[in-house]
């Protein structure tokens, strides 16, 4: 399901998924951030505007690079925990609401967007069934019902800002055309979405590189997004490549994205947990000895040791603090598109 960038007034244009945005307009948001990287504006273009962030799970890097970049664009950011000092929300239609739920998102939303000049949402799957999370639950209403831009800070689908700060950090670094870009699947104690993977993937085509997407049989990443992946693949001129032969792909590569996410061929259950799979699909330094000299990325946070060694975390090749701090960078090139100040 690609979300759609139409809100309720013509024209209201949302930051919701990469794919909306196409090539040109994600490299248009990277060229923003990298420009506002080497030089902060300092007429705080935002000023006077008001921005509600709205969090339905934890966050380090998404909820402080925003409000950062907020208040440096002279806006004035409002953080909300759903559940925590304010009300519970309901998200379905039709509901009964007799439960813990006081308010529902078709209330909420367009309140927010009468206080606020954007709104942004972090809501995390249920992990019960993927039929019913990829219909993105809780950030469907908010496109709907918002009169607002709204910004996707991580859904069931897709982490939009993670892809567009990932793209950022490789573009800084080499031309990302025809380079190969490897999505690693990395062991971990829980049943993670795929919305990193996701965008890390859609970032990586849209920025012309050749995807290879390695993991275990059975962790195949969103069946629709696979299809978008290859088409768009096909339109630029670049591959896809899919493999559970690590020692494989790695071999050539010039970047290697890590990143757990659970099977959805037996969604909700935890990935297997014995040694010799771990071994197996963990990032290592000897794994990243047959690449070629490649950038080591991860979003953050990471269980060290587990999905990748600290030998590798932190070699020469990791980039995932400069990939944290471009978080703040991209987050500002959002705001002020989203907002009609990137002139």
């Amino acid at each position: 399901m690609t979300m759609t960038i139409e809100g309720k007034i013509a024209g209201l244009r949302h930051f919701a998924d990469l794919r909306n945005w196409g090539a040109h307009g994600v490299e248009k948001l990277v060229a923003l951030a990298r420009k506002l990287k080497a030089a902060p504006p300092k007429d705080l273009p935002l000023r006077g505007k008001s921005l509600a962030f709205c969090f339905m799970n934890p966050s380090l890097r998404t909820q402080v690079s925003f409000e950062v970049a907020a208040a440096s664009l002279g806006a004035h950011p409002v953080t909300l925990f759903f559940g925590q000092g304010t009300w519970n929300m309901e998200s379905r239609d039709g509901a009964v609401m007799d439960g813990a739920a006081t308010e529902h998102l078709k209330d909420a939303v367009p309140v927010l967007g009468r206080y606020c000049d954007a709104v942004a949402l972090r809501a995390f799957p249920s992990g019960k069934t993927w039929e019913e999370d990829r219909k993105e639950p809780q950030l469907s209403p908010f496109l709907r019902y918002s009169t607002v831009p709204v910004i996707n800070m991580e859904s069931s689908l897709g982490h939009p800002c993670q892809g567009l700060a990932d793209l950022m950090t490789i573009q800084e670094r080499m031309d990302p055309r025809r380079k190969r870009f490897v999505l690693t699947w990395a062991p971990h104690i829980k049943h993670l979405p795929s919305a990193v993977p996701h965008s890390a993937a859609q970032a990586a085509v849209l920025g012309g590189m050749d995807l290879v997407l390695c993991r275990p049989e059975g962790y195949d990443l969103d069946g629709e997004v696979m299809a978008w992946l290859k088409e768009e693949s096909a339109r630029r001129g670049t591959k896809v490549e899919v493999t559970d032969d690590p020692e494989k792909a790695y071999e050539g590569a010039h970047v290697v994205y890590a990143k757990s996410w659970g099977a959805l061929s037996s969604y909700g259950t935890l990935p297997p947990q014995d040694a010799a799979f771990r071994d197996r699909w963990r990032v290592s330094a000897e794994k990243m000895r047959r690449t070629e000299r490649a950038l080591l990325m991860h979003c953050l946070p990471v269980r060290r040791n587990l999905e990748i060694d600290d030998a590798a975390l932190d070699g020469p090749g990791s980039v995932v603090l400069d990939e944290a701090e471009n978080r703040l960078h991209t987050a500002k090139a959002v705001l002020l598109e989203l907002l009609g100040a990137s002139k």
